[in-house]
Protein backbone atom coordinates (compact mmCIF):
# COMPACT_ATOMS: atom_id res chain seq x y z
CA UNK A 1 0.00 0.00 0.00
CA UNK A 2 0.55 3.87 -0.30
CA UNK A 3 0.33 6.54 1.79
CA UNK A 4 0.95 9.90 1.17
CA UNK A 5 0.73 12.53 3.05
CA UNK A 6 0.47 16.46 1.24
CA UNK A 7 1.59 19.63 3.73
CA UNK A 8 4.01 22.15 3.72
CA UNK A 9 5.42 20.59 6.87
CA UNK A 10 5.66 17.04 6.18
CA UNK A 11 9.54 16.99 6.59
CA UNK A 12 8.69 16.95 10.57
CA UNK A 13 6.84 13.65 10.24
CA UNK A 14 9.80 12.02 8.27
CA UNK A 15 11.53 11.30 11.40
CA UNK A 16 8.53 9.34 12.62
CA UNK A 17 9.12 5.95 10.73
CA UNK A 18 13.06 6.32 11.24
CA UNK A 19 12.27 6.75 15.67
CA UNK A 20 9.79 3.63 15.36
CA UNK A 21 12.36 1.33 13.35
CA UNK A 22 14.86 2.46 16.14
CA UNK A 23 12.41 1.74 19.27
CA UNK A 24 11.34 -1.41 17.35
CA UNK A 25 14.55 -2.42 17.09
CA UNK A 26 15.51 -1.87 21.07
CA UNK A 27 17.06 1.57 20.59
CA UNK A 28 15.32 4.09 22.99
CA UNK A 29 17.94 6.59 22.79
CA UNK A 30 16.21 7.95 19.31
CA UNK A 31 13.37 10.24 22.05
CA UNK A 32 16.55 11.73 23.27
CA UNK A 33 17.62 12.51 19.72
CA UNK A 34 14.26 13.51 18.67
CA UNK A 35 13.55 15.50 21.69
CA UNK A 36 16.67 17.11 21.67
CA UNK A 37 15.97 20.46 21.85
CA UNK A 38 13.94 19.94 25.01
CA UNK A 39 16.79 18.10 26.75
CA UNK A 40 19.94 19.82 29.10
CA UNK A 41 22.32 17.42 27.81
CA UNK A 42 21.22 14.95 24.93
CA UNK A 43 23.72 12.95 25.26
CA UNK A 44 23.31 11.90 29.14
CA UNK A 45 19.91 11.58 28.30
CA UNK A 46 20.61 8.74 25.48
CA UNK A 47 22.59 7.62 28.59
CA UNK A 48 20.18 7.13 30.48
CA UNK A 49 17.52 6.04 28.19
CA UNK A 50 20.00 3.18 27.07
CA UNK A 51 20.66 1.99 30.88
CA UNK A 52 16.90 2.26 31.12
CA UNK A 53 16.85 -0.47 28.20
CA UNK A 54 18.82 -2.72 29.69
CA UNK A 55 16.62 -2.65 33.02
CA UNK A 56 13.87 -3.67 30.76
CA UNK A 57 15.02 -6.33 29.11
CA UNK A 58 15.27 -5.32 25.89
CA UNK A 59 16.86 -7.38 23.23
CA UNK A 60 18.88 -5.14 20.33
CA UNK A 61 18.54 -5.51 17.15
CA UNK A 62 19.04 -4.20 13.60
CA UNK A 63 16.76 -1.63 12.88
CA UNK A 64 14.17 -2.09 9.76
CA UNK A 65 14.04 0.22 7.17
CA UNK A 66 10.39 1.51 6.18
CA UNK A 67 10.18 2.53 2.81
CA UNK A 68 9.65 6.40 2.53
CA UNK A 69 10.47 9.47 0.73
CA UNK A 70 9.70 12.93 1.24
CA UNK A 71 9.25 15.26 -1.80
CA UNK A 72 8.94 19.06 -1.33
CA UNK A 73 5.40 18.96 0.15
CA UNK A 74 4.59 14.91 -0.24
CA UNK A 75 5.52 12.34 2.02
CA UNK A 76 4.99 8.93 0.47
CA UNK A 77 4.96 5.88 2.67
CA UNK A 78 5.30 2.63 1.02
CA UNK A 79 3.87 0.41 3.61
CA UNK A 80 1.00 -0.51 5.96
CA UNK A 81 -1.38 2.42 7.25
CA UNK A 82 -0.94 0.54 10.14
CA UNK A 83 2.56 1.09 10.70
CA UNK A 84 2.57 4.87 9.73
CA UNK A 85 0.00 4.89 12.09
CA UNK A 86 2.46 3.11 14.86
CA UNK A 87 4.94 5.69 14.14
CA UNK A 88 3.13 8.63 13.87
CA UNK A 89 1.33 7.62 17.61
CA UNK A 90 4.90 6.88 19.11
CA UNK A 91 6.18 10.31 17.62
CA UNK A 92 3.29 12.51 18.97
CA UNK A 93 3.27 11.02 22.26
CA UNK A 94 7.34 11.20 22.62
CA UNK A 95 6.78 15.25 21.14
CA UNK A 96 4.28 15.19 24.06
CA UNK A 97 6.74 14.22 27.01
CA UNK A 98 5.04 10.35 27.38
CA UNK A 99 8.47 8.43 27.23
CA UNK A 100 7.02 5.60 28.73
CA UNK A 101 5.45 4.48 25.23
CA UNK A 102 9.00 3.50 24.32
CA UNK A 103 8.25 0.41 26.30
CA UNK A 104 4.83 -0.74 25.27
CA UNK A 105 6.07 -0.48 20.97
CA UNK A 106 9.16 -2.84 21.75
CA UNK A 107 8.77 -6.49 21.14
CA UNK A 108 9.12 -9.07 24.12
CA UNK A 109 12.64 -9.45 25.11
CA UNK A 110 14.19 -10.36 28.10
CA UNK A 111 12.66 -10.58 31.80
CA UNK A 112 13.09 -7.24 33.68
CA UNK A 113 15.85 -6.19 35.99
CA UNK A 114 13.91 -6.59 39.67
CA UNK A 115 12.13 -2.85 40.52
CA UNK A 116 11.89 -1.61 36.90
CA UNK A 117 8.91 0.03 35.99
CA UNK A 118 8.04 2.36 32.52
CA UNK A 119 7.49 5.26 35.25
CA UNK A 120 11.05 5.12 35.13
CA UNK A 121 11.54 6.45 31.81
CA UNK A 122 9.39 9.69 32.81
CA UNK A 123 11.25 10.02 35.65
CA UNK A 124 14.63 10.43 33.01
CA UNK A 125 12.54 12.90 31.12
CA UNK A 126 12.02 14.73 33.84
CA UNK A 127 15.32 15.14 35.35
CA UNK A 128 16.94 15.63 31.24
CA UNK A 129 14.96 18.18 30.35
CA UNK A 130 15.02 21.95 30.17
CA UNK A 131 13.14 24.52 32.32
CA UNK A 132 9.38 24.46 30.23
CA UNK A 133 10.00 21.31 28.22
CA UNK A 134 7.47 19.86 29.40
CA UNK A 135 5.79 19.39 32.87
CA UNK A 136 7.96 18.37 36.06
CA UNK A 137 5.87 15.54 36.79
CA UNK A 138 6.28 12.41 35.51
CA UNK A 139 2.61 11.95 34.34
CA UNK A 140 2.22 15.03 33.17
CA UNK A 141 1.95 15.57 29.83
CA UNK A 142 1.94 18.80 27.14
CA UNK A 143 -1.34 19.42 25.68
CA UNK A 144 -1.85 18.66 21.98
CA UNK A 145 -2.70 22.37 21.64
CA UNK A 146 0.79 23.69 22.71
CA UNK A 147 3.09 20.71 21.15
CA UNK A 148 5.29 21.42 18.63
CA UNK A 149 4.04 21.66 15.11
CA UNK A 150 5.42 18.39 14.30
CA UNK A 151 2.94 17.00 17.36
CA UNK A 152 -0.20 18.51 16.02
CA UNK A 153 0.41 17.11 12.59
CA UNK A 154 1.30 13.91 13.44
CA UNK A 155 -2.13 14.06 15.64
CA UNK A 156 -3.99 15.11 12.49
CA UNK A 157 -2.53 12.82 9.61
CA UNK A 158 -3.30 9.83 12.58
CA UNK A 159 -6.27 11.23 12.90
CA UNK A 160 -7.13 11.07 9.39
CA UNK A 161 -5.38 7.84 8.43
CA UNK A 162 -7.93 5.66 11.36
CA UNK A 163 -10.76 7.61 9.94
CA UNK A 164 -11.47 9.12 13.56
CA UNK A 165 -12.89 12.34 13.82
CA UNK A 166 -11.41 14.69 16.77
CA UNK A 167 -13.90 16.44 18.67
CA UNK A 168 -11.76 19.57 18.65
CA UNK A 169 -9.35 19.29 16.09
CA UNK A 170 -6.10 21.57 17.23
CA UNK A 171 -4.54 23.81 14.59
CA UNK A 172 -1.94 22.66 12.44
CA UNK A 173 0.17 25.28 11.25
CA UNK A 174 -0.41 25.70 7.41
CA UNK A 175 -3.50 24.22 7.29
CA UNK A 176 -4.27 20.55 7.69
CA UNK A 177 -2.91 17.94 5.52
CA UNK A 178 -4.21 15.93 3.09
CA UNK A 179 -3.98 11.79 2.99
CA UNK A 180 -4.61 9.68 0.29
CA UNK A 181 -4.31 5.62 0.91
CA UNK A 182 -4.07 3.84 -2.18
Amino acid sequence: MTITVTHPGVRLLAPALDTLADVVAGDWTTAARLCANKLRDPAAAELALDDASVHAGVIRNLPQTYRYHVHHRLLVVDEHPAVLAAALDLHMRLWLGAWDALEQVVPNGNEPLPGWSPIQLLRIRSEHQLPGGWARRPYALTSLYLAPPAAKLAHQVLAELECVPTLRPCAVPAGPALVHVA
